[in-house]
Parts: C-alpha cells; sequence; structure tokens
C-alpha cells in the first residue's frame, strides 16, 4: 500500500487532522497556490458526482495542476471488460495522484495494493468518504469554535451513509455524543455502534426527530 494514499478517515490521527483543518484554513484565506505546477491528477469516477468531482478538480485547477480522468465509467475500457487493477495500473503511468470513487466497498484500499501512485479515495461504496469527513471537520470547526464535547445528531440514511460512518470514526478524537435518528430500516450499522462502544463514545437511538432531540444538538447533520 502507498503510504502516502487516504482511504480511510482512520489513516489520520488527530494530531494529522487538526494540521490539515489549519492548513485547510490557510487555503481558504488565500485558494490561489502553484503547489502543484507540473504535476498530473487523475479523477476517475466510477459512479456518479458533481459536488465531489469538480471540488477536486477545483482545488488541482487552483493549485496549478493538470485534471486528466472520466466521470463515466461507461465510456471508458472498463465498459468491455478491463479489470480495475488493470485501470488502475495503466492510468498510474500518467498521473502523480489518482483520486477515486468506486460504487464497491473496500475497491480504494484495492486500488492503493497495485497502483505506483497515491490514492485518495472519494467514496467507496456504503463505507468510507475521508475527504467530505475533512470538510465536515472543518465546517463544524468554523461554527463552534472546537471539535470537543459536542453533541451530533445524525439524520436520515444512516445505514448506507457513508458520510455519517466516516464521521463517527475521525470524532474518536475528540469525545462526542452522538444522536442516531433513523427509521429502523435505516438505522446505524451494528459496526459503527461497536466502534462507538470500544472508543468509550456516547450514543443515543432515536426514531423519532423530536423537539427535545433537536433543541440539545450543537449539530445537526442531515444526510
Amino acid at each position: 500500500m502507498n503510504t502516502k494514499s487516504l482511504v480511510s478517515i482512520s489513516d489520520l490521527s488527530r494530531e494529522e487532522i487538526l494540521s490539515l483543518l489549519d492548513t485547510a484554513r490557510k487555503f481558504e484565506e488565500k485558494p490561489n497556490r502553484r503547489l502543484l505546477e507540473g504535476k498530473v491528477v487523475a479523477t476517475l469516477f466510477f459512479e456518479p458526482s458533481t459536488r465531489t468531482r469538480l471540488s477536486f478538480e477545483t482545488a488541482v485547477n487552483r493549485l496549478g495542476g493538470r485534471v486528466i480522468g472520466f466521470s463515466d465509467a461507461s465510456n471508458t475500457s472498463t465498459s468491455k471488460g478491463e479489470t480495475l487493477k488493470d485501470t488502475i495500473k495503466m492510468v498510474s503511468n500518467y498521473a502523480d495522484l489518482i483520486v477515486m470513487r468506486h460504487f464497491l466497498e473496500g475497491a480504494a484500499l484495492y486500488a492503493t495494493e497495485v497502483s505506483d501512485v497515491p490514492i485518495i479515495n472519494a467514496g467507496d461504496g456504503a463505507h468510507q468518504h475521508p475527504s467530505q469527513t475533512m470538510l465536515d471537520l472543518y465546517s463544524i470547526y468554523k461554527t463552534q469554535g472546537t471539535l470537543e464535547n459536542l453533541t451530533i445528531t445524525l439524520v436520515g440514511d444512516l445505514k448506507y451513509g457513508r458520510t455519517v460512518h466516516s464521521l463517527i470514526m475521525a470524532m474518536k478524537y475528540f469525545n462526542p455524543t452522538f444522536r442516531f435518528v433513523a427509521c429502523k430500516e435505516l438505522d446505524m450499522p451494528e459496526e459503527y455502534k461497536a466502534f462507538c462502544r470500544e472508543n468509550g463514545i456516547r450514543y443515543t437511538d432515536h426514531t423519532d426527530f423530536s423537539p427535545e432531540v433537536i433543541n440539545t444538538s450543537d449539530i445537526i447533520y442531515m444526510t
């Protein structure tokens, strides 16, 4: 695995998360820098995306890099039977970094095992979405002034919502309390509840998005 890859938010330590948030603040103040001058970034979106793909491509352009890739896998050789392994190995010969979204859980991790360049996971199935989580953490920090000791209410599709799965894992460093609000069919998967218990994260389950839940939340996250 390429050690510079970002597959899961759990790849980052507390110190790395805080350092990235501080760096994001500096880039927000001065976004146009030429740090990627001469670099090529490949965006491989095997699953449809608008916001995530354009966010990455905008960032690369603002940093002076160039973007190659695709936003529709049906127009690539994968539609003719080319394997993910062959696609990744081929593209890694052209690019300095690969940003990949895939519909299969674990695809990004597999890509790191066959790629010669770093992989950034832009979402894999219902598993992880670490770049969105960093944006969520930055938004929370900007509005609350801290990431510590917050009550965060997650509402909606908690079963398949990879953004909330990543957020839970990232917040383990900051002593949160979570409320999970969903119908039983879309309840938070047991593996993430087990993660909370193992890491001393308090949580409660709710099917009713009640005024009491709303009024005692620091952050309400609608999926």
